[in-house]
């Protein structure tokens, strides 16, 4: 089991020390979301829009996508390329989001 190697958190391990408890759980997702995207690696699911958004925040925070993976293992590296879109990519967030928007330098697609 990947607990037998890794130090794995859940949102319920802080639920007491944060109070959360008090707080609307309509918050909660919007907490795993900035949670998630501070993360030293991150999981997600293939086709999600809400992983979708957790690896464009990961992208704004300067993280590589190396760290990123989908649960589905015929898609496990997927957030590690960075293909030229060309077609309607609802639930996927590639660098073309988050590189060298506020710049007019053209970023390199070997580096990301």
């Amino acid at each position: 089991a990947i607990a037998e190697h890794h130090d794995i958190r859940f949102l319920d391990d802080y639920f007491k020390l944060a109070g959360l408890g008090d707080l609307d759980p309509n918050y909660f997702g919007m907490i795993d979301t900035i949670i998630s995207s501070r993360a030293r690696a991150f999981a997600g699911t293939w086709l999600s829009t809400f992983t979708g958004y957790i690896n464009r925040m990961r992208g704004h925070h300067g993280m590589t996508m190396m760290d990123s993976w989908y649960g589905f293992l015929p898609k496990k590296t997927k957030t590690h390329e960075w293909p030229d879109i060309n077609h309607f990519a609802f639930s996927f967030e590639w660098p073309d989001g988050w590189i060298a928007i506020d710049t007019d330098e053209v970023p390199s697609k070997d580096v990301f």
